[in-house]
């Protein structure tokens, strides 16, 4: 009977044990899902203030509000590197009536303290700086460098505060700030699943502000390019107008020169030594180079500022080109004995500003004159496809190294190798660079081949077909500025 007895009271005890140790296990259960879900609703007011706001500081309030509100801390505070100011600037604290009077009275403004980089026995330096968390029981260890004892010892007293979680705010990219949890109740008292909580919390916290940020830094980049633009498109405009006005007043002193050089040279009634002929001719060439250069400058100043109207037109490529070739051949090719072959067939008109069109291949004509060799040969010939026809200007010149190809539409674009020979022609690398920009205005393209050096080059440029239903939308190709509209200075061959 005895035996019984005690053997009940045996089980008894061990189901007691049992049912202590389930139902402390059920606690702890029931603890965890707490805390699971005071993260899941301070996560969940995470991503709201996130949605909300792209705007740094209302997305800080919110996250330390969360901190109060969903995950039951006395405060939560965030902290911000602030390279400018050399330190942590104190961005923002939770919203608490007590705390809010408590920091009315501090001698600096929550909002302007600032813990200096140097300050190395300040916790929340050494947290961003070993990039771990750590736990102080004393209010002061986070504002040395901002406050002295008394002050934080005395706000610590008088909020009850008992110790602080202080949590680096880290990204993949950077050490963002901190972040840290104000207590009531001991660090004792703390589970680990509490641990784990504010851990997540701080991870996505710093998810969130480097998105801030990165935005942030977006908005002030896009705003600083703004200013750069505008500032740009001023300074373009200033140095149009200075262009234009310096080449206006350059070309007035060199034509007067270069006509008193002509008639000192050729209607002179003074008998001109070998050497001062020499001069004078030096004078003559070096004069008509810079006129050149002027009305190359002023032809891209007007192109570039959108002063260039274009007046599309059916174009017959094969008169233009005889044009051309009977101008260029009275006034340069006797000189040298170049032979021009033109190719002649039967073309459709190209749709195009004539004015333009024929400056265009004037420049084009005049740089094959200048690389090819005395007795040298350029072809002109034509290609079409029914939808453009394509002109090209082939001559026998030094020609082009692949290198160098990229390089010839582009503002004084002039070759190494081809420096002896414009030099002596008075080129001013500009030419080949506003038949880019006058080409494409009218909706073509230009572009230039060679085989290699010593074997010559070739330029082509290709224009739609004057085709009915270019001719119906001609509107479409017409150019014309909202101010002032100013023709093209001559070329020169």
């Amino acid at each position: 009977m005895l035996i019984g007895i005690i053997a009940l009271t045996v089980l008894l005890l061990v189901v007691v044990l049992i049912l202590k140790q389930l139902y402390q296990k059920f606690n702890k259960q029931v603890a965890k899902l707490s805390y699971q879900n005071r993260l899941l609703q301070a996560l969940r007011h995470l991503d709201i203030a996130a949605l909300s706001t792209t705007e740094l500081e209302p997305i800080c309030q919110q996250i330390v509000n969360a901190i109060r509100g969903e995950l039951g801390y006395f405060f939560g505070a965030v902290a911000l590197i602030d390279e400018r100011l050399g330190g942590l600037r104190r961005i923002a604290i939770s919203e608490d009536p007590r705390l809010k009077e408590v920091l009315r009275r501090l001698p600096i403004e929550y909002s302007k303290q600032v813990v200096p980089f140097d300050r190395k026995d300040n916790t929340l330096i050494q947290v961003i700086t070993d990039q771990k968390s750590r736990y102080t029981d004393r209010l002061f260890d986070l504002q040395r460098g901002v406050f002295s004892p008394d002050i934080s010892d005395n706000m610590q007293s008088t909020l009850s505060m008992k110790g602080f979680f202080v949590y680096p705010l880290v990204t993949k990219r950077r050490v963002l700030g901190i972040m840290y949890y104000c207590t009531t109740v001991p660090k004792e008292k703390f589970s680990s699943f509490e641990f784990d909580v504010m851990d997540e919390f701080s991870r996505e916290v710093a998810r969130v502000l480097d998105n801030a940020l990165l935005y942030q830094d977006l908005k002030q980049t896009t705003g600083e390019l703004s200013v750069a633009n505008t500032r740009l498109k001023d300074l373009d405009k200033l140095k149009d107008d200075f262009v234009s006005v310096a080449s206006h007043e350059l070309r007035t002193p060199m034509t007067a020169i270069r006509s008193y050089a002509w008639m000192a040279l050729n209607r002179s009634n003074v008998v001109l030594s070998p050497q001062l002929e020499k001069y004078l001719i030096r004078i003559l060439i070096s004069t008509e180079r810079l006129i050149n250069l002027v009305n190359d400058m002023l032809n891209i100043s007007r192109i570039e500022s959108g002063r260039i109207e274009i007046n599309p037109e059916p174009v017959d490529m094969i008169s233009l080109c005889r044009d051309i070739i009977d101008e260029v051949y009275y006034s340069k090719v006797s000189e040298r004995n170049i032979n021009f072959i033109l190719l002649e067939e039967r073309l459709p008109k190209v749709f195009a500003d004539p004015e333009k069109f024929r400056q265009v291949l004037l420049n084009i004509v005049g740089n094959a004159l200048k690389f090819s060799p005395k007795g040298g040969k350029i072809t002109i010939g034509f290609l079409t496809d029914g939808k453009v026809v394509e002109t090209y200007v082939q001559d026998e010149g030094p020609g082009i190294s692949k290198e160098d190809l990229g390089r010839l539409f582009t503002k004084f674009g002039r070759l190494d190798n081809s420096y002896t020979a414009t030099a002596t022609s008075g080129g001013t690398g500009l030419g080949l660079y506003i038949s880019k920009n006058l080409v494409e205005l009218m909706h073509g393209k230009i572009w230039a081949s060679s085989k290699g050096l010593g074997k010559g080059a070739t330029f082509a440029l290709c224009l739609p077909i004057a085709s009915e239903e270019v001719i119906k939308n001609a509107e479409k190709f017409h150019i014309k500025p909202s101010g002032e509209v100013r023709g093209l200075e001559p070329v020169a061959i």
